[in-house]
Order: structure tokens, then sequence, then C-alpha cells
């Protein structure tokens, strides 16, 4: 046994954050309700080692295993290491130990998800703020501090924080509601919206370039928040179309602002199902000539010959040797990045030119919107990195210039490619006037019965 000095005070909570301070090591994502029971769990631990014997002057003698004094678990809830075995998790970090990725995006990805931990755990419901100060004010106060500003029901003043604080009544009010609240900006998150509880007059919510708000905060939204009539979700670029759809039950909504949101897949549908099942809905910022263009974009490169789709709805594009290569869908498109996210490094894995006619190779491009291009030389999406992969591709054909190694057609940057490539344009212009024709032809031909009764008035006609 190992003696040891007893501390007059213990904190109520450990925390065991260095546990996971691993840079190679990416840790198990865990939600703030698994690290509370967790810290719970160690300072109780501790406690029973300080109880194992205890004397009348303070002082403790503690187990040398701290197994003596824990509770005894039943043999299906041990762990492989509490029963003896070989731990899975150590084998499992020591395969992964083959290198140290202590890279500037790899440290900056590990202090964006410990901050989200933070964040999750800060924006908990805490039950007693609610039961004194009231559904409206204790949202007030948890929303003014955390960057917010709110205001109430027949006041023209808004709240918020500044350098000396905020001032807010520190216990519960009668009639006191709030009306408004502006979160545009902020770090406000699903977890948070559990302390937006009960808000009956709130009308105007403002949640533009919130970088956490998602499809399930739009769920929480519309159940909620029944009487709002005027939302702006600009900026907001983690909402689908999908989640977007789950605001339909707000029947009170007047006004749906959706600025920047150009690169949602199928937004512009989304909004005019909206308008049809509110029947005062308005939705603002919505591009529909270019959700009309990349619609029509999308349709023309899923009919593409060369182009197959997998059962996740991955698109491939085959070359002659049968190789695919991706061009759209729901893998992961990040590349490594500098503080000013932009790529510092192309692709390490041995490049494959696909093996196609370049006109064809071009229209591909075109019509995935750059993206075949831009894969190949390691950028992600290619609706925001055209500028950045015509830099790799400059800065890729002076190196090989130099070496003497001649460079690939297709790889070359958009000033040396053959100039007979922007035809495609004008080849797409007379397609979809030809399908616009036909459309108007088939909506003209009479259908059915209809068919019929022309066919017939045709004949009496005649005779």
């Amino acid at each position: 046994m190992r003696k040891a000095l007893g501390c007059a005070h213990t904190p109520l909570l450990i925390t065991t954050r260095h546990k996971q301070a691993w840079v190679h090591k990416w840790p198990r994502f865990k939600r703030w309700q698994e690290l509370e029971k967790e810290m719970k769990d160690d300072y109780e631990q501790k406690q029973r080692m300080k109880g194992f014997i205890r004397f009348p002057t303070g002082m403790y003698l503690t187990p040398e295993r701290p197994e003596d004094v824990a509770p005894k678990k039943d043999l299906a809830d041990m762990t492989r290491k509490e029963t003896g075995a070989f731990p899975i998790d150590l084998h499992t970090n020591h395969t992964q130990m083959r290198y140290l990725d202590h890279s500037v995006d790899n440290v900056r990805r590990f202090k964006r998800y410990t901050h989200f931990q933070g964040l999750q755990y800060d924006q908990r419901m805490i039950p007693e703020r609610l039961l004194f100060l009231g559904a409206d004010l204790a949202a007030a106060h948890f929303l003014v501090h955390r960057g917010a500003a709110v205001k109430f029901l027949g006041d023209d003043l808004w709240y918020k924080r500044n350098k000396k604080g905020y001032s807010l009544p520190g216990r519960k009010v009668p009639g006191l509601y709030i009306e408004a609240i502006d979160a545009s900006g902020t770090e406000l998150m699903f977890e948070g919206f559990e302390n937006l509880h009960d808000l009956k007059h709130l009308r105007m919510l403002r949640l533009a370039n919130c970088e956490y708000v998602d499809d399930w905060v739009m769920s929480k939204i519309a159940g909620c928040m029944p009487e709002l009539e005027m939302l702006d979700l600009s900026g907001c670029d983690r909402i689908s179309a999908k989640g977007l759809m789950g605001l339909k039950n707000l029947k009170m909504l007047k006004y749906l602002r959706l600025e920047g949101l150009d690169a949602v897949k199928d937004l512009g549908q989304a909004a005019l199902l909206l308008e049809e099942s509110i029947s005062n809905l308005k939705v603002l910022g919505v591009d529909y000539d270019e959700q009309m263009r990349r619609l029509e974009a999308e349709t023309r490169l899923l009919a593409h010959p060369r182009v197959v789709q997998d059962a996740k709805g991955n698109a491939f594009a085959e070359d002659d040797s049968g190789r695919l290569f991706y061009i759209s869908g729901a893998v992961n498109e990040r590349s490594a990045v500098d503080d000013e996210d932009r790529p510092i490094m192309t692709s390490t894995i041995r490049r494959e030119i696909p093996e196609m006619d370049d006109m064809e190779f071009e229209k591909l491009d075109r019509l995935s919107g750059g993206k075949l291009r831009h894969f190949l030389v390691g950028s992600p999406s290619g609706y925001s990195w055209t500028e950045q992969t015509e830099k790799i591709l400059q800065h890729e054909m002076k190196l090989l210039d130099k070496k003497g190694v001649p460079v690939h057609p297709k790889m070359l940057p958009a000033e040396k490619r053959d100039k007979s490539t922007p035809l495609l344009d004008d080849e797409w212009q007379s397609i979809l006037e030809q399908e616009k024709l036909n459309l108007e032809k088939q909506s003209f031909e009479p259908m059915g019965e209809d068919r019929h009764l022309a066919a017939g008035k045709r004949e009496n006609s005649d005779l």
C-alpha cells in the first residue's frame, strides 16, 4: 500500500482532456453527456480509493490496485481490458501509429474538433435556469451571453452583450416575451436549441452565417417555434434541400431568406415546394436560373454514356480502359489547406489521366462543374477551387518545362488548352433550344380522350 495525504477540497468535475491530447490519433467522437459521465465516474473512483482506510487525522491509505475497491461487474458488462484480454483499442492505436501527422491542416482540424466538443457541453440544457427565469428570459440569457441579440415584445430596444457585459433581469418577470432573435455569426448549434423551448411569441429568427446550423436544427425550429414569421438562413451551408423541407410545418412563416446557398443541391426545388405547402410564404435569395442550369447540367452529365453510378448515387466517368474517375456524389472532397483555406499540396497518389478523346474529356469536365480535372490535381469541389486548380496546373507546367518533360494536353492550364472546346457551349445551347421546342409541341398535343375528340372533329370538318 502507498500512503497519501487527503485533500480538504476536491472539485466536483475532474477533467480528462489530457487523455485525448493526441495529434496523430483521432479521438473517438463523444457527446458531452458521455464526457460528463466519465468525469463523474473518475471522481467517484478517487473517492472510493481515499475511503479505503481513513484515519481520524484526515490521512488515508489507498489500495495498490483500484480494482479492489471498484464495484463488481458481471462478466457480460466487463471490457476486454477488465477481463485481462488484450485491449482492442491499444491494438488499433498501435496499428495506426505508422506516421505522425503534424501538418498545419491536421492540427487545425484537431483544435476544431475539441472546440466543437466544448461547444456541445457549453450549450447543454440547464433545467435550473429554466425553472428560475422562465422560458423566454432563460433563452434571452443563453443567447445574449453567446453573442446574440434579442428583442422583447412591446420594447424597441435590442439587448446584446458589450464590453461591460449585458443587463437582463435576474429573476422571472411576468409578461416578458421574446419577439425577435438575431443570432447571426454565432456558434449556435443543435444542442443550444434545447434552451429555446416554448417561445410562443417569437416572430423573427436570424441565423445568417451560423456555421453549425444544419438539417437537425431545421427540425428543431419547426417543432418549437410555431409562430415564426421571418427566418434568415443565409450562409448556412450545412443545410440541405431535404433539411429545408422540415420547415413545412411553420404555417405562419411569411419570409424565408436563403442567400449564399447556391451550392446546395435541389435548393430551387425545395424553395418551390415550401412556397406551395405554406400559403403566404415568400422565399428570398434563390437564383432559380442558376438552379435550373445546374439541374440541366447534372441531368445531361448522368445521361452521358461514359458516366456510371453506384448504389450510393456517386457518379464516375469511365475511360477507354475501364477505369473509373469520381466526379460527383457524397465522397469527402477535402484536401490539405493552409490557414487561408487554400490547397497547399497536390495529390500524392500517382496521377492517372483518363484515356478518352480531349473533346469528350472537356465536355465531362464542364458538365461536372470542373471536378473531373480538379480531382486529378488533388483539389476538392469544382465550383469553389477553379482559381487554385489553374494555379497548380500553371506551376506544374513550368516545372515540367524546365525538366524537358512534355505536359499531357488534358493537364494544360486554361490559356494553353485547345480553343475549340468553347464550341461545347454552343452545342449545349442548341440542344436546349431543341428540347424546349419538343416540350412546347408536346404541351399542345391533345392527350387520351381529348386526342380522340380532336380526331373526330377533324373528320367532321373534312366531311
